[in-house]
């Protein structure tokens, strides 16, 4: 791809099956309401388990602020965990790739795949995280960008930013294709993320399995420069963010 027709926006992959449906709604909703008004600067994809359906409200509601795309994984079938969510990760990817060959979707510089228990926590957080992707990942070749943890061993969580360059996609959807599903798919291939090209990205925090977070907590994240977090497991990160810049 030249120059002159080099992606330059990134694609919002929200994952979810009917377990975490309801909480990852509760997201998608804050994200639609923290955008003024809509914007062709970064695109929004909904991708449904196999066995979930989408809710229609709320992909209307995102399609007023953002260019909305929906997928149900129907080809990889994983269930329980970390079965399910590995199979959900592949099948993302595997859309992506698949609808970019297509020309169904456009080519992404990066693609966001999150959870729903990874929330925004400022306003203008995906612009914040194009900016540091253009900064600190796509001059060093980095293919995997976010929250770095340590245990059990370093890796990225996988609540991150992959290049959507179309070879790393062709790589990680038809090469690997796939991974052992009795551990998390992101622990699994750190080894091959480090050979491909990892980073760090300073505005994006993990904590595993959080049960809940206060809000002086989260205000001091902000304060440090985080603009996304994964892994508080109740509302508190939702609705501190909508309280402080929603009212």
């Amino acid at each position: 791809m030249d120059q002159e027709t080099k992606p330059d926006k990134i694609l919002l992959a929200l994952q979810f099956w009917d377990g975490d449906k309801a909480m990852a709604m509760r997201n998608a909703r804050l994200i639609a309401d923290l955008e003024p008004k809509h914007t062709d600067s970064v695109d929004f994809l909904f991708s449904a388990r196999f066995d979930t359906t989408h809710d229609l409200s709320t992909v209307t509601e995102l399609s007023k602020k953002f260019n909305t795309y929906t997928h149900i994984n129907k080809h990889r079938r994983g269930t329980g965990w970390p079965h399910g969510p590995n199979d959900l990760w592949f099948g993302t990817l595997d859309h992506v790739f698949d609808f970019g060959q297509a020309k169904r979707m456009p080519r992404y510089k990066a693609v966001l795949t999150f959870e729903a228990d990874a929330c925004p926590l400022v306003p203008n957080w995906h612009r914040e995280l194009s900016r540091l992707w253009d900064e600190l990942a796509a001059p060093n070749d980095v293919k995997m960008f976010g929250a770095r943890v340590e245990h059990p061993l370093p890796h990225i969580n996988g609540n991150a930013l992959f290049s959507g360059d179309p070879h790393f996609l062709h790589h990680m959807s038809r090469k690997i294709g796939g991974c052992d599903p009795t551990k998390g798919w992101d622990f699994l291939l750190a080894r091959d993320f480090k050979k491909l090209g990892w980073r760090d990205c300073p505005a994006i925090k993990s904590h595993w399995q959080r049960k809940t977070m206060p809000a002086e907590e989260i205000q001091a994240l902000r304060k440090q420069g985080t603009v996304f977090l994964h892994g508080v497991k109740d509302d508190s990160v939702i609705n501190d963010t909508r309280k402080r810049f929603l009212g």
